[in-house]
């Protein structure tokens, strides 16, 4: 039986999440080390990893703006051999909950216009595509801002 848990990462996960980012998007998509630790530290920002049988199997950073009440996923990143088993779903829903003890109103995402297979999972998921960013990728890609409205937390 497979044992799966959801847990913040920390600084030794660090090499596996930039070799698991590196490995999930082309290289012009994919983040640097620089730009990867830049994300993670950032003030607001929480990445949360998902470990299958003590490995980790994907990860997710999300980014919080207190003053826009609105919460950012930075990357969803799952290995390919874990593919189409829940995982995505599972740290997307875990970061939803975060966003909403954080009393963010929204979450938000950009994905490639042209991965429909992301497309149709967020999708799944709640989220819509409000508009086209043109050339947002280094590579010169459009990308499909997407966003999901969030539920109240218990608290209000």
């Amino acid at each position: 039986m497979t044992n799966t848990i959801i847990r913040r990462a920390t600084g030794a996960d660090f090499p596996f999440l930039l070799e698991l980012d590196a490995a999930s998007f082309p290289e012009a998509i994919a983040y640097d080390s620089e730009e990867l630790s830049w994300f993670m530290n950032r003030n607001g920002a929480e990445t949360i990893v998902l470990e299958r049988d003590g490995v980790i199997a994907a990860f997710l950073i999300v980014d919080f703006d207190r003053r826009s009440r609105a919460a950012t996923i930075v990357t969803l990143d799952v290995r390919e051999d874990c593919r189409r088993m829940g995982y995505g779903s599972q740290l997307l829903r875990r970061s939803e909950e975060i966003a909403i003890e954080r009393d963010a109103k929204t979450i938000r995402l950009q994905v490639d216009v042209t991965n429909t297979g992301a497309i149709e999972f967020y999708e799944r998921h709640g989220f819509r595509t409000v508009r086209k960013l043109s050339h947002y990728y280094s590579d010169g890609h459009d990308a499909n801002l997407m966003i999901k409205t969030l539920p109240p937390s218990d608290g209000m």
